[in-house]
């Protein structure tokens, strides 16, 4: 996904949706990692320090090359063979690294964000108890 727009208009509902499940004290520093092929990353990073910062890197050709450039334990070896499909979700303490593998519309569509959002959110504590 290379629509800057679309990818900007994700994280603004993104953490809209999820506000209501933080701290008052909490923010998110983002980092948009668009893609040529399908899919994009997203990085969110939960702070204290008021940290609201958005940043949209270069075009990376495939979310593979994007995971070999961005720390992470999820997976390993050779990436630009690996393809991902609907949302991945992987955190780290407070870091989340969200994974849209697809371009589908409905992948993006603010019904899309909502599930992503119960699926961080219940996945952070630990069980499937919010997830519908």
């Amino acid at each position: 996904m290379k629509k800057t727009t679309r990818l900007q208009k994700y994280v603004e509902l993104f953490r809209r949706n999820i506000e209501g499940y933080l701290a008052s004290n909490v923010c998110i520093k983002t980092t948009i990692y668009p893609v040529d092929s399908e899919g994009a990353v997203f990085e969110f990073i939960f702070n204290t320090n008021n940290d609201k910062t958005e940043k949209i890197e270069s075009l990376s050709p495939t979310v593979g090359s994007v995971l070999s450039k961005v720390p992470q334990r999820m997976v390993a070896g050779n990436l630009e063979g690996v393809s991902f499909g609907g949302t991945n979700i992987y955190m780290e303490g407070n870091r989340l690294l969200l994974i849209k593998g697809e371009d589908e519309p409905k992948q993006w569509s603010g019904t899309a964000v909502q599930n992503d959002v119960l699926r961080v959110v219940s996945t952070s504590q630990g069980g499937a108890r919010n997830a519908s």
